[in-house]
């Protein structure tokens, strides 16, 4: 198709090696949209007649009716594919005009900006989704009390709201960097060319409006060969996917029969082919390893851009191949997630029970002594670690079974002026309800904290979701605006 020069066709091998059609068919549908708008300004600029134009926008049409009609065998790219064609079905004289003043190099980058826009709004609804049902089940659960740990080793008692409400604010963050990634992927490279414009005067700006863009990426070189934002695009669905995977392996954990603290539904679980009292949380376990993969796409993008020349290189094809995938994942991923957590169970007991084995009380019980007794942290906290030492070897009794002796002889042997009767009251002041509900500092897991930072985020997601669905609507009354700027054409030329 495009061998002017050349003297024999690519052959069987060498074409398969080049050929990026099987995933192209991935922009079909965006590269039939730009070639609409690019047609519609090489007619504003009288480089096509009304009645090229028309045929044009029939066969195009046509493609998007029955894409199954479009021949892929023997192409390099889908964009060949279409221009070959247009050229079959309505003769070069016509279909051999629509490349005047634009290359692949600027086609392909505008299709995967367009289809980039449209899989970002999709990931902010699957986000937005899954903050509201962790919300959702934060507000089920401010009083279900569970240890919190640092080491995976019981470090306080918290509540599971709070670590709820813990993965909501993460989940915002990895969206307000995407809202920020959002205008720097709404630029037009369309007419940019193969790197170095037209002689042609070709209206940039009318095919960046007609398309939904907010501007056009104005130099050419820039416009065809600059991928940053597809490192960004999936270096920031990475931070979503280790989220997703640090989520995963704490309900990994907790749904063991060791933890017991969630069970996930039989519909999210697999089953073991030898063992019938299995339930395995496979899905989860693949958040993880798909949380690798698109981690290693990053890797394969950046490695892939980091020594290529200015201007457009070969290289930057296999960049849709890990730039897709990840989309993909990042999306299946989220929807998994968040039916996971719809139909999760907790057990609230068995939390409880768990926050009644540890002593994550002691920093409580430490602050106190600080407080009402004004002795320096670093000596309450030791006052308190021989606390838990002595119950550890009265075979791991609570701290409020301890007895007077006890602390009679632990304070002697600390030389600390603090009656152990007073001692043991201050023991005996912290039990687990207590231990949440006495957290004065912002951001801790007192219910009447959490309640408002849920009723806050709520807020914010509700301003979110306005923000995609003005996204949205944009794009969706561009496509209509390229609708009705070739119908006025067709109905201009009738008149």
């Amino acid at each position: 198709m495009y061998r002017s020069r050349h003297k024999a066709d690519l052959d069987r091998h060498t074409l398969n090696f080049l050929s990026s059609i099987d995933i192209d068919n991935k922009i079909l549908y965006y590269d039939i949209l730009s070639t609409k708008a690019h047609a519609i300004m090489l007619y504003e600029i009288r480089l096509l007649n009304h009645d090229e134009l028309a045929s044009i926008i029939v066969e195009l049409d046509r493609v998007l009716r029955h894409p199954e009609n479009l021949v892929r065998d023997g192409f390099e790219d889908i964009h060949e594919a279409l221009e070959t064609h247009l050229i079959r079905n309505i003769g070069i004289d016509v279909g051999g005009k629509i490349q005047t003043g634009r290359s692949r190099n600027d086609q392909v980058i505008t299709d995967i900006r367009i289809k980039a826009r449209d899989d970002l709004i999709d990931i902010f609804f699957h986000v937005i989704n899954l903050v509201r049902l962790l919300l959702q089940k934060s507000q089920e659960n401010l009083n279900s009390i569970m240890p919190l740990y640092t080491h995976l080793q019981q470090a306080q008692i918290g509540n599971f709201a709070h670590y709820l409400i813990s993965y909501s604010e993460i989940l915002i963050r990895d969206m307000d960097r995407l809202f920020s990634l959002y205008d720097r992927i709404n630029e037009s490279p369309l007419g940019a060319g193969p790197i170095g414009g037209s002689i042609f005067p070709l209206d940039r700006r009318k095919t960046a409006k007609l398309l939904g863009f907010n501007n056009i990426v104005s130099n050419t070189i820039d416009a065809t060969s600059s991928r940053d934002f597809m490192i960004e695009f999936t270096s920031d669905i990475s931070s979503i996917m280790i989220t997703l995977s640090r989520i995963a392996e704490d309900l990994i954990i907790w749904s063991s029969q060791e933890f017991g603290f969630i069970e996930i539904n039989d519909k999210h679980a697999s089953t073991s082919s030898a063992m019938p009292q299995k339930k395995n949380p496979d899905p989860l376990e693949l958040m993880r390893s798909k949380a690798a993969i698109v981690i290693g796409n990053l890797a394969s993008i950046m490695i892939i851009l980091k020594s290529l020349p200015s201007g457009y290189s070969r290289d930057l094809q296999d960049i849709k191949i890990p730039f897709w995938n990840s989309i993909e994942i990042v999306s299946s991923s989220l929807v998994m997630m968040s039916d996971i957590f719809d139909s999760l169970e907790v057990k609230k007991e068995a939390m409880l029970k768990a926050s009644h084995i540890g002593y994550a009380v002691s920093l409580d019980v430490a602050e106190l002594l600080v407080l009402k007794h004004k002795l320096p942290f670093r000596s309450a906290h030791k006052l308190v670690g021989a606390l838990v030492k002595k119950s550890m070897s009265k075979n791991n009794t609570s701290l409020n079974e301890l007895n007077i002796k006890d602390l009679k002889e632990i304070l002697d042997k600390m030389k600390i002026s603090i009656g152990p009767d007073k001692l043991l009251r201050i023991v005996n002041e912290i039990d687990i309800q207590r231990s949440i509900a006495t957290r004065r500092s912002e951001g801790a897991p007192n219910p009447r904290q959490q309640i408002r930072y849920i009723k806050k985020y709520r807020n914010l997601l509700k301003k979110y979701l306005n923000s995609v669905k003005e996204m949205k609507n944009e794009i969706d009354t561009a496509k209509e605006n390229l609708a009705n700027a070739i119908s006025h054409i067709r109905k201009s030329k009738a008149q």
